[in-house]
């Protein structure tokens, strides 16, 4: 759950950021074509950026839609109803004994998807078909987001409009809807969308067309039968009031005659009440004002119909808004009226029948321009997602109905329904108007205005030097897309096995399971697994067993006794005797073997095992995965086996085995696990996909701190393609990530620290300080080593401060105004770097604190979790043969040996993998980081203090850890000793010698320091080529191995 509610967070984020932006286009009278036609979106043709936005919402919609199956029972009854339109024909859907509450409409969409299903031959149990019967509501997204996108073109100009249409088509509430669960509310809600659009276009019929269908798709649809009533009545087009009515119901008759059997059309009133009255219940977790009186799934009483008030409520409601308002496109926000009033105050509400209104909101703003309806959309998408997905989080699970998670929510809708009257009232009823929201400036707005005040004194900050030449050109944007492409390529490939097997046989103590074979064998392999432990809190991991062989069944011989494995690791071992039949026996409580084979004798293949008793065939049913040779590529190896086997418990709902650090790493891991499966791949391609991302966010980051696209370039190749950056995020552990948000809230710092804390306002100072704070809390939510990078930002924070104030010595006006700005932005950090920081770290915990046995005490479970992982690392006493100090780590002494073969195919090649720095660039940054200090402290560089700062932060707290360490805890100190190798390089770089040009051509000059440093690059990434094969488990000799061991201290294979 902790991902969704960092995802809704996200979102909510990037609207508010996005849409209060100032935008010159959504001011005054609409946009005109002619500017339409000549406007741009980020200096290209909108056409083509909204249909790359669309490609990738359609896209990642495929994926989700593909990959997760959502809520099984929901699938798996559309899946039957469409087989059952053939099966049986219409018009024996509602006469057979089978569960079925769609009306009729819907079943013509799963008549097409079984149609084209049967045509390509697709399985029905199949993934590929799952995506098909969620085709439709994908689809109706896309239309949704296109129809969105070109009424916001007129209205509202070009970014505008693509804003409206990403918001739409990336909200979490939507692609959970359609793409997870597979409902057809996104159908229904085009259906709405279309009548809408209809009525405004003075298409009345047709609209009363379009909306008789969409009652016949889902009930729900007649809660907005008012909306078409009233607006007739306001136009006073007293034929479509009668002629309206009669359209929709001949349009529910006729496509509901194919069902009805002898035109009995009173069958469909015995359809729809049956729907209707099937969940007898206050609420069905929708989070209204009945949850906030904890009577979720609590049964109605006998006579419960006036409890339904809240349809005539909407009905009034509606019908002064649209007879009382001046405003013809009041009709937009009448749906929402309509929608929310009966979602807070009926009984049997459902947590999905909230979704139309999210629609209806953004298409309010673009009529209105109102600000406050995309503010209102932000807000209501993001509770309505948490509370959808909180529903199928808990996945039929029962919680208390009075739990603190249930009646937050509820209160959370309560409060946006009394919003949603108000801004609707001052809108489109009230005499006074509603005054315009502030907006973030844009770039042009904001020069415009400065062109416009006297001339302010020269911008002052933490530093002596200043880079103002900090904004990514298109040059920088090509860089980082080729180096960040290239690197991709690199990294993942040879990542592991996409396939691995999954069945696990999971005996009780002594129970057994027996194969036969015909063919010679001499070693066993097995797969140790995973699974759910019988009292559903901790898991079976066992791999204690005894392997016995016999030619008879009578007399049986011992082949092996295995007691050891790591989860999801191929272990092989000689037998000690052969036979014809094979019997496992389990000897202990908690076995759990994924998959079982036999080598052959002559090591070709794997032999033939038929399975005779006792479940055999789990043992046996995917023997295409089993690896001839284990390797990385089909095992978890070093910690992948506490923290890729932990994610994988995060997703089965399990108390993790490893709990000695946060969980965020571990959520964020198991993300490639649900999209590809638990497989060597699946858990590695998170740490994977952000050691890429790690080189746009270091670029820019660099970028500010030195402005030069040549020295930037260079240096996110260096880091990409040093040794400890490249092993250490191919591997399935937490380190990736806390790198990953030290880049990131040191940047933001630098972002903070660049702006004049003199005349600059506090809508520029605090978004860089919001976005570090996050940052910061997600990192120490990942590992708690970036907790001392935090101490760094602070150290940056008050430095910028009292810099600051101490500049303005003399000016006592001055000083008195920024020590009460500095008050407020400490205030404002309270709030930024702590409350923050600290929500998104205990939201990190839910996944353990929510588990059945620990919901009904959160936060002391929440304690108990801190206090075991101080208690672990702070007595921690054991050693390790590749542990090394923490004054090592520069000089790169002592590599961690992470994985070892030496049998690694029949020709005797090895595979081995280490982790290390780039010795060569370790030992160059040793020097230049000494430089890097004596710079901070001479010069008061502001780039040398921010790596002196950033380094000591992230490397002196290992002086006093008592514990073993390693080498690869120095990985979130390498993005300052790079920033040090760079301070000295481009000290270097002024020296005469260094100045001289050697080539000149356009815009590109190369002097000799420039050949110099290039020359370093290139000698790095040869060192790359050399160590590739220990640095990724490629299949090698020892004797290169041993070769590549410079120091003695190394050990590789």
């Amino acid at each position: 759950m902790t991902i969704q509610i960092l995802l809704a967070a996200l979102f909510l984020a990037a609207v508010l950021w996005l849409g209060f932006r100032a935008a010159p286009e959504t001011e005054g009278a609409p946009v005109r074509r002619a500017r339409i036609k000549e406007a741009t979106v980020f200096g290209l043709p909108p056409v083509p950026v909204f249909c790359a936005v669309l490609a990738l919402g359609l896209i990642l919609r495929f994926i989700l839609g593909y990959n997760i199956n959502g809520f099984e029972a929901d699938i798996s009854c559309f899946k039957a109803w469409a087989a059952y339109t053939h099966d049986y024909g219409f018009n024996n859907m509602y006469y057979r004994d089978f569960f079925l509450d769609y009306p009729p409409g819907y079943l013509y969409v799963l008549y097409i998807v079984e149609a084209f299903r049967r045509l390509f031959g697709v399985d029905q149990y199949a993934q590929s078909y799952t995506l098909m019967i969620k085709l439709a509501p994908i689809l109706s997204d896309i239309a949704c987001a296109a129809a969105l996108w070109v009424l916001a073109r007129k209205k509202l100009g070009e970014k505008s409009a693509l804003l409206i249409a990403f918001a739409y088509l990336f909200c979490p509430a939507v692609i959970v809807n359609s793409s997870v669960w597979g409902q057809a509310d996104s159908f229904c809600a085009l259906l709405l969308l279309c009548t809408l659009l209809l009525l405004w276009y003075n298409h009345t019929p047709l609209a009363a067309f379009v909306y008789g269908f969409g009652i016949l798709s889902k009930p729900q649809m007649l809660i907005f039968a008012p909306v078409l009533i009233f607006w007739v009545i306001r136009k006073k087009d007293w034929k479509n009031l009668v002629l309206g009515p009669i359209i929709a119901l001949v349009t529910i008759l006729l496509f509901s005659t194919p069902f009805i059997k002898n035109f009995d059309y009173l069958k469909l009133i015995e359809i729809y009440t049956g729907t209707i009255d099937y969940y007898n219940y206050y609420t069905i977790n929708a989070y209204n004002v009945w949850a906030l009186f904890g009577l979720n799934w609590a049964a109605l009483p006998e006579h419960s119909t006036w409890l339904q008030f809240g349809v005539p409520l909407a009905t009034v409601l509606t019908g002064l808004l649209l007879l009382k308002s001046k405003r013809d496109d009041a009709v937009f926000a009448c749906p929402t009226v309509l929608m929310f009033t009966v979602y807070i105050f009926c009984v049997k509400m459902h947590e999905r029948y909230l979704f139309p209104v999210l629609l209806c909101l953004l298409l309010t703003y673009v009529f209105t321009k109102e600000k406050r309806f995309l503010l209102l959309f932000a807000g209501t998408s993001t509770v309505h997602f948490l509370n959808v997905a909180y529903v199928l989080y808990l996945n039929n699970a029962y919680i208390s109905p009075t739990s603190i998670q249930i009646l937050f929510l509820s209160a959370l809708h309560v409060l946006l329904y009394i919003y949603m009257l108000y801004i609707t009232y001052r809108c489109f009823i009230s005499e006074k108007a509603l005054r315009p929201l502030p907006a973030f400036k844009t770039q042009k707005a904001a020069s415009a205005e400065q062109h416009t005040k006297p001339a302010a004194a020269p911008e002052f900050s933490l530093i002596t030097d200043k880079n103002h030449n900090v904004r990514l050109t298109r040059v920088d944007l090509l860089c980082i897309a080729v180096v960040t492409l290239l690197y991709g390529i690199v990294a993942f490939t040879n990542l592991g096995d996409h396939e691995t097997a999954n069945t696990t046989w999971t005996p009780q103590n002594g129970e057994s399971a027996v194969f036969e074979t015909d063919d010679a064998y001499s070693e066993i392999f097995y797969l140790p697994g995973i699974a759910p432990a019988d009292n559903g809190i901790g898991q079976r991991v066992g791999t204690n067993m005894k392997i016995e062989v016999s030619n008879d069944q009578i007399n049986w011989t011992t082949a092996a006794e295995n007691t050891d494995g790591s989860v999801y690791a191929w272990k092989n071992v000689s037998v000690a005797a052969v036979g014809k039949y094979i019997r496992i026996t389990s000897m202990c409580d908690d076995l759990a073997i994924n998959e079982f084979a036999l080598k052959k004798a002559d090591g070709t293949g794997f032999a033939t095992l038929t399975a005779v008793s006792g479940n055999a065939w789990q043992l046996t049913d995917e023997q295409n995965t089993v690896p001839l040779y284990p390797s990385y590529m089909n095992s978890t190896y070093f910690d992948e086996i506490y923290h890729a086997r932990t994610a994988y418990e995060h997703i089965l709902g399990l108390e993790p085995y490893e709990n000695t650090h946060p969980t965020l790493g571990k959520l964020i891991i198991s993300v490639g696990i649900r999209i590809f499966g638990m497989n060597p791949f699946g858990w590695r391609f998170m740490g994977t996909l952000f050691g890429v991302l790690m080189l746009p966010a270091l670029y820019h980051f660099l970028k500010r701190l030195f402005g030069s696209t040549f020295l930037c370039s260079a240096g996110t190749v260096l880091f990409a393609f040093d040794f400890m950056h490249y092993v250490q995020t191919r591997i399935a552990t937490i380190d990736t990530y806390a790198v990953f948000f030290i880049i990131l809230m040191y940047d933001a710092m630098l972002v903070f620290i660049q702006h004049d804390l003199k005349t600059d306002s506090f809508k520029k100072l605090l978004p860089p300080l919001l976005l570090s704070g996050i940052f910061m809390g997600l990192g120490i939510a990942s590992k708690w080593t970036v907790a001392y990078g935090a101490v760094g930002l602070a150290v940056l924070f008050f430095g910028k401060l009292i810099v600051s104030y101490r500049e303005e010595k003399g000016h006592a006006a001055v000083q008195k105004a920024l020590l009460n700005k500095s008050i407020k932005l400490c205030l404002w950090c309270c709030l930024l770097f702590i409350a923050i920081p600290f929500g998104i770290y205990f939201t990190a915990f839910l996944p353990l604190t929510t588990l059945p046995h620990n919901r009904y005490d959160v936060f002391g479970r929440f304690i108990a979790y801190q206090t075991h992982m101080y208690n672990y690392h702070s007595t921690l006493q054991a050693t390790h043969p590749f542990e090394s100090p923490w004054y090592q780590w520069p000089f790169d002494i002592r590599n961690v040996w992470y994985y070892g073969n030496y049998s690694a195919d029949s020709e005797g090649h090895i595979r081995t993998i280490s982790v290390l720095g780039n010795p060569l660039f370790f030992w160059a940054c040793v020097p230049a980081t000494v430089y890097a200090f004596v710079r901070a402290v001479k010069r008061h560089s502001r780039t040398a203090l921010i790596c002196v700062i950033g380094f000591l932060s992230a490397y002196l707290p290992w002086v006093l850890v008592p514990r073993c360490t390693f080498i690869y805890h120095y990985f979130t100190a390498v993005p300052f000793i790079l920033i040090a190798f760079l301070i000295a390089y481009q000290r270097l770089e002024k020296t005469a010698s260094l100045r001289r040009v050697v080539f000149t051509k356009g815009a590109v000059t190369l002097t000799v320091g420039r050949i110099l440093l290039l020359a370093c690059v290139l000698v790095h990434i040869l060192m790359f080529i050399a160590f590739y094969p220990v640095l990724t488990g490629t299949l090698t000799t020892q004797n290169y191995a041993n070769a590549l061991e410079w120091l003695p201290s190394w050990f590789f294979i």
